[in-house]
């Protein structure tokens, strides 16, 4: 392994002034993944954090010199990432380019830029390890290159080359993430009123397979989950009182919830969870979902989606109306916070959004997520819907703009 200086850029979400700043910010988990791996390997690396750093990006290129600078993000945040991989050939073309995460999995192609040299599809931080190791070789052997799963390079002729990707074991992470990065700026990591609020991921992928969510997709859309044990003692390492499961299912196996829990009352960890969850779980574990709030579970994050059943049915949500009430009644009825998202619709008529409304206010939810329905792209839904796209302007898939005509809106 021969060390290079990285640069890992965690992407800001946005440049306009519709910003979550104070109101959600994630700790950048995948970036302290891939800082922890890389400097295991000997590298020198740094992370640039654009919306809490002052200094501005060439300032960090001139200052830091790396080898290669890589960014990573979701849809929205695709232009940023291909406008820093701009910036950096433009203030050195020697600097190796490299692009990541969630969105590239299986976008790779939009990605395809004269300023892009390489483009990592794999969760497996060793690939990226690998991949600036070679920088500092005299000719990179292509053979070397295509033994990297799933990675994208260009060919001698100035062509993608895509490895076939296979899905990465979250078990071979290592198991003590260095969060330097969180401690220094854990003030700022939020959701609402949770604050400091720590990051943990159990599993890659879910094991549901709703129709308009990208996160079914990831990992070559097979579901891996960590080692029961040593999640809990993750979990006791991390020096914070509250912490977010962001896994987008946690609640999946009534059987690893029930270690779960007995591992955590094992190592007697007192701390205060957020996770995702599924009504229908929720519904047919009762106790389990009790048990979790004696062990510290606060909230619980719920996709109930619509109101009317015919909208769960077009989402293949596989759960009714009356599910979505009873499972709030049932929350309530054990002091169990609940943040609950629903989906509003380009199909909506006046009386859907009435009927939401209402809704909504008859239950007095404390937290309501709407999301205008987003069709991400590599989903199905995307692939049904991609011609009648009103842009494809990525910085405003945001879950916030309309980006399909609405069937009863002029």
């Amino acid at each position: 392994m021969n060390p290079t200086r990285i640069l890992l850029i965690h992407t800001e979400e946005t440049r306009t002034h519709f910003r979550s700043i104070g109101i959600v910010e994630n700790e950048p988990l995948d970036t302290e993944i891939l800082y922890t791996v890389l400097t295991q390997d000997g590298h020198t690396v740094r992370i640039y954090d654009p919306d809490r750093e002052q200094t501005g990006y060439e300032q960090v290129l001139s200052a830091f010199a790396p080898r290669l600078v890589y960014a990573d993000g979701v849809v929205k945040q695709v232009p940023y990432m291909l406008d820093y991989m701009k910036r950096t050939k433009a203030y050195s073309p020697r600097i190796t380019t490299v692009l990541g995460g969630i969105f590239a999995e299986h976008n790779y192609a939009y990605l395809y830029a004269d300023t892009v040299d390489y483009i990592c599809r794999s969760y497996d931080p060793a690939v990226l390890s690998a991949v600036a190791s070679l920088q500092t070789e005299p000719e990179i052997q292509t053979d070397r290159l295509e033994a990297l799963n799933g990675l994208c390079f260009r060919k001698g002729d100035g062509s993608w080359a895509e490895n076939t990707i296979t899905p990465y074991d979250i078990n071979c992470l290592p198991r003590h993430i260095d969060r330097s990065h969180f401690y220094r700026y854990q003030s700022c990591f939020r959701l609402l009123r949770h604050n400091p609020l720590a990051c943990v991921r159990f599993a890659y992928s879910c094991s549901h397979k709703c129709t308009f969510c990208y996160r079914t997709m990831m990992n070559c859309g097979r579901y891996i989950h960590k080692d029961i044990q040593r999640f809990a003692e993750e979990i006791q390492a991390v020096r914070s009182d509250t912490i977010y499961i962001v896994d987008d299912n946690f609640l999946v196996d009534p059987a690893v919830i029930s270690e779960f829990i007995a591992w955590i009352r094992r190592l007697g960890i007192r701390k205060n969870y957020i996770c995702y969850g599924r009504c229908d779980f929720i519904l047919n574990n009762k106790e389990l979902i009790r048990e979790l709030t004696q062990i510290g579970f606060r909230y619980f994050i719920v996709g109930f989606e619509a109101v009317r059943d015919n909208y769960l049915e077009k989402y293949d949500k596989k759960i009714a109306v009356e599910d979505s009430l009873s499972c709030i009644r049932f929350l309530k009825s054990i002091h169990a916070g609940l943040y609950a998202m629903m989906i509003i619709d380009t199909d909506f008529t006046a009386g859907d959004f009435t009927s939401m409304y209402r809704w909504v206010k008859e239950q007095e939810l404390e937290y309501v997520i709407p999301s205008i329905i987003t069709p991400l792209p590599g989903t199905p839904m995307y692939d049904r819907c991609q011609k009648d796209l009103l842009t494809r302007d990525w910085r405003i898939w945001d879950y916030t703009h309309v980006l399909l005509p609405p069937a009863h809106m002029s």
